[in-house]
Parts: C-alpha cells; structure tokens; sequence
C-alpha cells in the first residue's frame, strides 16, 4: 500500500511509476481469482506466497485489534524521524509505502495527521481517504516504482510473507531516496516475562512454549523462521542503511486483555496451517487449549515488539 504527503500540490498521476497500467481494483467476481476457502476460513491465492494466516472478517478484526495494541504500546503511530523526512512536502511530493498493509488501517490512521495518498486492496477498505492507495502485490517480486521514488518505507508485522528479508531490504534501498527512512516493527513468536519476573518458563507455561514450538516448526517448512530480533542485522550487513535505532517494548498478556485476546485468535488461526503440517484435529485442539490456559493463568508473560528505523545511504 502507498501514499502520498502533498501541501498544496497539484496531484502526479503516479510519475514515480513504470507499470501503473498493472493496477486494477478488484470487483466481488473477481474475488475467487484471488481467494479460496479451507476449513471454513479464507485464505489468498495470490502467486506462492508462503503467508498462513486467513484473510477473512475474523482475521481482520484481529489485524485491527494488534494495530490499536502497537500503536498504545508504543504511543505513537511511528517510530523515528518520520516528520523530517515528510516535512516541506511543498517542493514535491512525498511517498510512504506499507508493506503488507493487512487491513490498512496504519495508513488510514496516518493519513488523519499528514494529507496522505490512495487505495486499492481487496481486505482493505472501498473508501479510503484521499492520497491513499491500496494495491496487490507480490512481496517476493520486484516492486513497480522507479529507483527513488519512495520517502518512507513502513514494514510492520511482515515476517509471515517473507522468506528472504535480506533480498527484501535490497528492494527497499532500491525504492528510497538518499535520506529516505525504513522502518521495522516485528512481534517476536516467542513468550517472555516482564521485566522483574523470575520463573521458569519450561515449567510454569510448558503449554506456551510448546505451542511456539510447534508454530515455528510449522512455518520454517514454509521457509518463513524467525527475524523478529534479526533485522537490524539484516539492515546493517546490506550496506545501504545507518546504523539502525533499535527498540524493543513488552505487550503484557494478562493486563492487556485485547491482546490476550488477539493470541486466542490467532492461534484459531493457525489451525489450518498446524494441521497442513501434519498435525492430528486432536493434537491441535490439545495444543491450543493448553497455549490459551497458559496465557490465561500465568502472571508476567509478555509479547515482545521489536523495532528499529535506518535512513538510506
């Protein structure tokens, strides 16, 4: 997804792109092109991406909920110097693009602070406000703006689409202007406990870390393994970037009922994918159990977010 921030500036008609002809909005027949459905849930069917997770209303209320939960932990929409890399939007426009927007709402939101740009995505919304744009693509693909093209690049919760991170960043540098700001935000698929907790995790939450286990077993056979505390290595062995700032921030599970809540649901998820992996109906349904027990009961568990922002060589 992209958009634009403009002041008083007529609009470019997308002058940064060389394939604008290939974007289309999806009307409701075209959606069994694009999805299909399993286990009474719907997932896309869009080239080989590996992303396991429905598309469906389920899904995206929990992409919502996770959205408002970052943005509170955090307590701001962005991390690092956003406002200068968009100011003085009067010389020309600026650009921003969100990988794997989910439901679009960071945009949307964004768009209420800085007059933003346009939208064509099937799970996002018909309506967007101006200068956002919402479009289908491919990840693992080459991106169709020109070199330069883009002022921020905002990737947030992306690690379930991407096999390759580092090929990833090499687009990114390709896509930003000298000075343009990239910016990773990635849930780790791990349990912790807070700061000042002390028990053994083995022991007081086994059900947790089993189902972890399990998942990350699960999605490493779709070559999709852990980055979350990875990237800003990634960031620096590509060369393209600074030193990256790096953040990281404790969700707690018990006090932060919405998040207890999204878990559930996203382990409901990915039923479909532990089973696809091999898993018995039994064996998931134990799995899940035990992993909401465990995050129910047990005080001092906490989602770790980690982030870090890097400006373009």
């Amino acid at each position: 997804m992209t958009f634009e921030y403009t002041e008083n500036m007529p609009h470019d008609e997308d002058d940064a792109s060389d394939a604008s002809s290939d974007v289309t909005e999806l009307e409701e027949l075209d959606f069994p092109d694009h999805f299909f459905e399993r286990d009474g849930r719907l997932f896309h069917s869009h080239g080989s991406l590996p992303y396991p997770l429905p598309v469906d209303g389920p899904e995206q209320a929990r992409l919502n909920s996770i959205h408002r939960i970052l943005r509170d932990t955090v307590e701001s929409l962005y991390l690092g110097p956003v406002t200068d890399v968009l100011s003085d939007a009067r010389t020309r426009q600026r650009r921003v693009l969100d990988l794997c927007t989910g439901t679009g709402q960071w945009p949307m939101d964004m768009a209420r602070s800085f007059p933003l740009s346009r939208s064509t995505v099937p799970i996002a919304t018909r309506r967007p406000l101006p200068h956002v744009q919402f479009e289908i693509h491919d990840i693992t693909e080459r991106f169709r703006w020109n070199n330069g093209a883009m002022d921020f690049v905002h990737a947030r919760n992306i690690d379930l689409a991407i096999t390759d991170y580092p090929e990833l960043l090499r687009e990114v540098a390709r896509l930003l202007r000298p000075g343009g700001l990239f910016f990773s935000g990635e849930i780790g698929r791990y349990i912790d406990v807070a700061h000042g907790s002390s028990f053994d995790l083995a022991r007081q939450a086994p059900h947790a870390r089993d189902f972890f286990q399990a998942v990350n077993h699960s999605l490493e056979l779709r070559h999709l393994v852990p980055i979350a505390d990875r990237v800003p290595s990634f960031i620096q062995q590509s060369r393209h970037f600074t030193v990256p700032t790096i953040q990281t921030f404790h969700i707690p599970w018990r006090v932060g009922k919405m998040y207890l809540a999204a878990l559930k649901d996203f382990a409901e998820s990915l039923k479909p994918m532990l089973r696809e992996a091999g898993m018995t109906q039994l064996e998931i349904n134990t799995l899940v159990t035990g992993f909401i027990e465990d995050i129910e009961r047990v005080p001092g568990l906490v989602g770790v977010y980690h982030t870090a922002w890097a400006r373009k060589l």
